[in-house]
């Protein structure tokens, strides 16, 4: 069947932006005229048509929010895919609602290469930014302890994952309880963190989960790697260093596709069943 060289392009163009994982939008001017099937997934839409009728100008879905580019920030009389070609890399950031309302932040590069045509292309950098703001704004370290936040642990276990995967690493989890033999001790956990510190590599991450309980995450070959680190980080326990402190510490894997937070409750829970200066692998 016959089909006309247009209708063939677009239908190849389509399918070329449709193979991207990232949302691809084409404009007209201002005007929203192709879009591939990661922006309909996000928006949960079919076709343009139905998106247009649900959700109205794309620049409307920017939250309005003082860290990101939006509407808001666009004066009168201004295009705002103008205003974005005229931002630097750091500042050409969206945040978007996705169907579950939950925030997902963007970064934006346009192409405008083609006269009356901007090809734009939004990446999802929601994790990456939630890291760089929480470093910006120092809150990545807890300042008594010297160990990381577990906030910032938690919002960013996701690259953990991927920096594993990527690496074809396993993770493992270690909770580590700390108390001081001397209830007058005050500074007993930043002691440990220090001791811990000197001997872990720099890629591990020991972060204080609790007053007195430590996590620490690392990349393992294997589970007999990861007996030989527990054993060790266990023994420091036992240096003279130490004499002060008690030490108990509960060991595992992340499984395959396991959340690191399931992983975490395994442990935690193993930890309180645990003596004074007992480790357990699970």
């Amino acid at each position: 069947m016959y089909e006309h060289p247009i209708k063939e392009a677009n239908r190849l163009i389509q399918n070329i932006i449709n193979a991207q994982e990232n949302i691809v939008c084409i404009f007209s001017a201002d005007a929203l005229i192709l879009a591939n099937k990661a922006f309909n997934d996000f928006f949960a839409v079919n076709s343009l048509e139905q998106y247009f009728q649900e959700f109205g100008p794309f620049v409307n879905n920017f939250v309005p929010h003082n860290s990101y580019f939006h509407a808001e920030k666009v004066k009168e009389g201004e295009a705002w895919l103008d205003v974005v070609l005229t931002l630097e890399d750091k500042d050409r950031i969206v945040s978007m609602l996705n169907t579950n309302y939950e925030p997902r932040a963007f970064s934006v590069s346009a192409d405008n290469s083609l006269e009356e045509y901007t090809v734009l292309t939004l990446t999802d950098i929601s994790k990456d930014l939630i890291k760089r703001i929480m470093i910006e704004n120092n809150v990545s370290i807890d300042e008594k302890s010297g160990a990381y936040n577990k906030e910032y642990f938690l919002h960013t276990s996701e690259s953990f994952l991927d920096a594993a995967a990527f690496n074809e690493k396993l993770i493992a989890i270690a909770m580590i309880e700390i108390n001081a033999v001397q209830n007058e001790k005050n500074d007993f956990l930043a002691h440990a963190v220090s001791l811990i510190k000197s001997r872990i590599r720099q890629d591990d991450m020991l972060v204080k989960y609790s007053d007195n309980v430590l996590l620490l995450a690392c990349l393992v070959d294997n589970e007999e790697n990861a007996l030989q680190f527990s054993k060790k980080l266990h023994g420091i326990s036992q240096e003279t260093s130490c004499k002060d402190l008690s030490l108990k510490l509960s060991v595992t894997l992340v499984q395959k596709n396991e959340k690191i937070s399931k992983a975490i409750a395994r442990a935690n829970t193993s930890l309180l069943e645990l003596g004074e200066n007992e480790i357990k692998f699970i």
